[in-house]
């Protein structure tokens, strides 16, 4: 009961921080042209780390809170976010948390799937016509910068994690 309360309390801090950090530092500025998506970096962290169930829900509403403050028309992001957190949450079984590379193939997997579902409901939507070139540009750009980012956001989250179970196991056992 108090590990899951623990873990709500942090992924809604670490939630509160990646949504400021997105809104005043990242969102002025650009690189090569394309913003750094630290929301859809805090989406593929939580998924991977709690799986399909938790990291679905956590999407689903971090899509949403992302449409209501961010986004032209409400669905957008909470369909893109809640599909790439879903198909991130089912890798969680054969995911080891040790492995870079495994990060590394997720969050390029998480963000082509991010900018294909978001691009296809542009088109949908807007009727914007969107080449393949761009997105192809747009997708390993995006993966490069997401890469370097989760590589942070992730030993992070893992060395708060550790410390935290450290501490509930020093507790229980009297130490």
């Amino acid at each position: 009961m108090r590990r899951n309360l623990l873990t709500c309390i942090y992924i809604l801090v670490l939630l509160l921080i990646i949504f400021l950090t997105q809104l005043y530092i990242i969102n002025p500025r650009e690189l090569f042209g394309i913003k750094p998506n630290l929301i859809l970096i805090l989406v593929i962290v939580v998924s991977l780390w709690y799986g399909i169930y938790i990291g679905g829900v956590s999407s689903l509403l971090i899509g949403a809170l992302t449409d209501i403050i961010f986004g032209d028309s409400f669905g957008i992001y909470t369909i893109s976010y809640t599909i790439a957190g879903l198909i991130v949450g089912a890798l969680n079984e054969n995911y080891r948390k040790e492995s870079k590379m495994s990060l590394v193939y997720v969050t390029v997997l998480a963000t082509f799937i991010f900018e294909i579902v978001l691009c296809i409901q542009y088109v949908l939507l807007y009727k914007i016509d969107v080449s393949f070139i761009y997105l192809l540009k747009q997708g390993v750009i995006s993966s490069i910068l997401n890469i370097v980012i989760v590589y942070i956001v992730y030993s992070l989250m893992y060395s708060i994690s550790e410390h935290i179970e450290d501490r509930i196991i020093k507790r229980a056992s009297g130490f």
